[in-house]
């Protein structure tokens, strides 16, 4: 049996060595491992983010924000019906 290089001639070894459940438990181990450095690393950038750019605080205002807006149903031009029928005013 030919070897690619990429390390699939060391699995019957290592199934021998540390047996069935052996590997699917180093196998789960490396996934928890990966899933905590992820966990790592964004919580780095996350904090790196807040860090860098601070929240605005309640005196502060993003730009674009629609202070002043207020909702009202009395605006004619939002109730007429855009095709009136032939006995309605245009």
């Amino acid at each position: 049996m030919e070897a690619c290089g990429c390390g699939e001639d060391q699995i019957p070894r290592m199934l021998a060595k540390f047996g069935v459940l052996g590997v699917a438990g180093l196998v789960l181990a490396i996934l928890v491992i990966m899933t905590l450095a992820g966990w790592l690393l964004m919580s780095a950038v996350l904090l790196f983010q807040r860090w860098r750019h601070p929240p605005l605080t309640v005196d502060e205002h993003a730009p674009g924000t629609l202070d002043g807006f207020t909702w009202t149903t009395e605006d004619p031009g939002l109730l007429r019906d855009p095709h009136p029928g032939p006995d309605e005013p245009r």
